[in-house]
């Protein structure tokens, strides 16, 4: 795989958990930009969680692949 055309800057996102099932997690962003819907054994958290929870992540933008 080459190097992103871009320099890298992960952002921080804040956003709430809006939807938890068996398996994944599903958090609202906040600013309107979206939900993102991950699998649960990738929420790191010392206790379950619940909905209405507040979360952080970093994120940096996809690139497509030529």
């Amino acid at each position: 795989m080459d190097k992103p055309t871009y320099s890298q800057s992960p952002r921080t996102f804040e956003g709430i958990i809006v939807e938890i099932t068996g398996g994944s997690v599903t958090i609202d962003i906040a600013g309107r930009m979206g939900q993102l819907k991950i699998p649960l054994r990738m929420l790191i958290s010392q206790e379950p969680p619940k909905e209405g929870q507040k979360v952080r992540f970093l994120m940096s933008c996809p690139e497509v692949e030529a």
